[in-house]
């Protein structure tokens, strides 16, 4: 797709896949209006509506890990005549903005950093050469992000880059081979360019600029291949450089589409040629349409965590390497709907947020600048249709945007995450009791931070306030960034046990206490790992285990014991035992089941530290089972996918009759239709039979393929199951 500014014609992708920050008015750098509780309980009394009560339940020993330094970052692009404007610096600065990547979306597919010219006639603007970006960068005390040119580069062109990098102020930690590579005509969809595609089966060559929507020869085997040659080109350069490979986001197309040429997915693909040279992973996020409802956007980081739970279930299994070492990172994302006003704002902090929660490195709104396309209003506001954080300056269909460099209602957004917390701080769980009150929550020293996002248009909440393994010593200072408001407001209050907070707002809460303090209790214990993780055949609850921590530090006093505590839903958290030592043994674990674990180190004072970082693992089935089962969603759609399940023989037996039992992970997930068998669902139980003609599976690996079309429950992507029996025997996974 190509979208069109001014004299400015870029290249970006297919429709619905470009976004950025948003909200109108120029505030100082950094500006917050300091009121009085009085003022501020005026100007809410002043609303006609009464406040809706809700609970947030915060868990100050439930960690979350540790807020990255380069967590929340922002996309730049050479075609932003505007990229490296004198006040951009201190305005990601003042937001706590710790990452930048370049040089922008598809561009960088065409883009030669060597000459700042890009192919195709692609637009480069002045001033925006990567000494010039990296420059901005270091000013800001944001880390650098590159995304090479795979499309039409070369290794050595890389190579010279990172060297480059590396005898310049530029702190580039990641460097990403390629944009959405999986865009350049595999799948039937082109929007990337690549030059190592073939206009028919090895025939001959792309003409770049006029590539068919359809392309050969250039998908993920080509890929994984030239990926391995550019980590040989990085490494031999940086050894320390991340080398990510561009993997598709579960859920979302093209994620499980195969074709002739390719019969395993992109991401089975890459991973496998990969193995153990996996070092780090790229995918974008792009969960709403254009035509999507507020709350239906609004809705969507919910989709996160089954996301990045899939995203490490694929690593571990496709490349044999544990997923807790392979940093994941959202190169982009944005939220597609009313970007530049409140609802895109809201978006902004509870999708950061979710990413981070979860155990991702980075995260990169789409973008600085981007420019208008269709405006309209929302709930009052001028929305832009633009997905940059800064306006532009530009006019769309007669709605002019505010002067260049603006900041939109997600800068705020972002803002008031530096307000929730920074690099080093540690996450920890909350939850709520209010589906339109989304929570986060951040250990600071002794203090505990608490974000409380309120998507409700039209309430406000008397939010009461219960803390579990933390104790308020003071009033909180309360920071609010109301409804399409342009600067961000701060009081204090003496009650800790409860805030109001007004519609669409977000209200950052900074709450002084104990239960673990930076200076006399000891540091956080290292994150767990799990090690002689396995089951048997003998039954479900078979699996077993050893977890490990790193030994914690002294503080004033010596390190006494630790607590090991397993975390829940809803944030809450089950003691296991307090071992004077940094080992645990696990046993009595359910197969196919997930656990989450943290470490709480306490001196011989009683101090307990923060919490480490959390440890999630699935229990695995039995490898030496004598049955296995490949399970696959190989499409989705609105409110439904497509599976396909193949059950393998490795006994020296025929198996004469079959009988095949899962159990879907998620209430709402059913079989609608099912072929190849005689399906049958109880609750979330599913049972498959033999049809007349495959109920015999030979000896020695013969196999049986079948599969169905179900209802989800609207996250993406559908949760699998992770346990397979049949004839009542727990078969491995193949």
């Amino acid at each position: 797709m190509r979208l069109t500014e001014g004299r400015r014609t870029y290249r970006r992708r297919a429709a619905a896949l470009t976004l950025g920050f948003a909200l109108a008015g120029a505030a100082a750098l950094g500006g917050v209006a300091v009121t009085t509780a009085a003022a501020a309980s005026a100007a809410q009394a002043a609303g006609s509506v009464a406040a809706s009560a809700a609970t947030v339940t915060v868990n100050g020993t439930a960690g979350l890990g540790t807020f990255p330094s380069e967590g929340v970052g922002l996309n730049t692009a050479v075609y932003d005549t505007y990229m490296n404007d004198t006040p951009i610096p201190g305005l990601l600065k003042a937001a706590g903005i710790g990452a930048l990547r370049y040089p922008g979306g598809s561009y960088s597919d065409i883009y030669n950093w060597q000459t700042q010219t890009a192919v195709a006639g692609g637009y480069v603007a002045p001033n925006t050469s990567f000494s010039q970006f990296a420059a901005t960068a270091h000013a800001a005390n944001a880390q650098s992000i590159v995304t090479v040119n795979y499309g039409t580069g070369t290794t050595s062109l890389t190579s010279a880059w990172v060297q480059a990098a590396a005898s310049s102020d530029a702190n580039v930690k990641y460097w990403e081979i390629g944009n959405e590579i999986y865009g350049n005509g595999t799948y039937g969809a082109n929007w990337e360019t690549d030059s190592h595609c073939r206009t028919t089966l090895n025939g001959s060559a792309v003409t770049v600029g006029n590539e068919p929507s359809q392309t050969y020869n250039c998908g993920p085997t080509e890929y994984a291949q030239n990926l391995l040659g550019y980590i040989s080109a990085i490494k031999a350069v940086s050894s320390s450089a991340h080398v990510c490979a561009v993997l598709t986001t579960p859920g979302f197309w093209p994620d499980n589409v195969t074709n002739a040429e390719y019969p395993q997915s992109w991401n089975q693909t890459v991973l496998t040629a990969l193995k153990s040279r996996t070092d780090c992973v790229i995918v974008h996020y792009y969960p709403s349409q254009s035509t999507d409802s507020a709350a239906s956007m609004l809705s969507r980081p919910s989709d996160i965590p089954g996301i990045v739970s899939a995203l490490r279930s694929e690593i571990q299994q496709y490349a044999g390497v544990n997923p807790a070492g392979v940093p994941i990172l959202v190169s982009e994302t944005n939220s597609q709907v009313d970007s530049d006003t409140q609802p895109g704002a809201l978006f902004a902090a509870d999708m950061y947020m979710s990413w981070l929660e979860n155990g991702v490195s980075n995260v990169d709104w789409w973008d600085e600048h981007n420019g208008p396309t269709t405006p309209s209003t929302v709930g009052g506001a001028q929305d832009y249709g633009d997905y940059g954080m800064f306006a532009n300056g530009a006019n769309s269909s007669g709605a002019t945007e505010p002067a260049v460099d603006t900041p939109f209602s997600p800068y705020y957004a972002v803002e008031m995450l530096s307000r929730l917390g920074g690099a080093g701080d540690t996450m920890v769980t909350s939850s709520s009791s209010s589906s339109l009150l989304k929570t986060h929550a951040v250990r600071h020293g002794g203090n505990l931070d608490i974000l409380i996002d309120n998507e409700d248009p039209s309430n406000p909440y008397t939010v009461n306030l219960a803390y579990n393994n933390f104790t308020p010593t003071g009033g909180p200072t309360v920071y609010t960034l109301a409804n399409n408001a342009n600067k961000i407001t701060s009081t204090t209050q003496a009650s800790t046990s409860a805030v109001t907070v007004a519609p669409y707002s977000l209200t950052v809460l900074q709450v002084p206490g104990s239960g673990g303090t930076g200076t006399t209790a000891p540091g956080a214990p290292g994150q767990p790992t799990v090690s002689n993780l396995s089951s048997t055949t003998s039954g479900p609850n078979t699996g077993t285990g050893t977890l490990n921590w790193p030994a914690a530090t002294a503080g004033t006093y010596p390190v006494a014991g630790y607590q090991l505590y397993q975390l829940g839903s809803g944030g809450s958290s089950t003691l296991v035992g307090s071992p004077t030592g940094t080992t645990w043994p696990l046993s009595g674990l359910t197969i196919g089941a997930s656990y989450t674990y943290d470490v709480v180190a306490v001196d011989t004072h009683g101090n307990p530290s923060l919490p480490s970082a959390p440890l999630t693992f699935t229990v695995p089935p039995p490898s030496d089972s004598s049955c296995a089962v490949h399970y696959a969603t190989t499409s989705s759609w609105s409110g439904g996918f497509g599976a396909s399940i193949t059950l393998t023989n490795r006994a020296g037996t025929p198996v004469d009759g079959w009988k095949l039992t899962f159990t879907f992970p998620a209430a709402g997930e059913a079989v609608q239709s099912g072929w190849n068998g005689t399906w049958t669902q109880s609750g979330q139980a599913v049972t498959v039979t033999n049809a007349d003609w495959n109920g015999t599976i030979p000896a020695g690996g013969g196999s049986v393929s079948l599969g169905f079309n179900g209802v989800d429950t609207g996250l993406a992507p559908a949760p699998a199951p992770t346990s397979f029996s049949i004839n009542g025997t727990i078969c491995a996974n193949n």
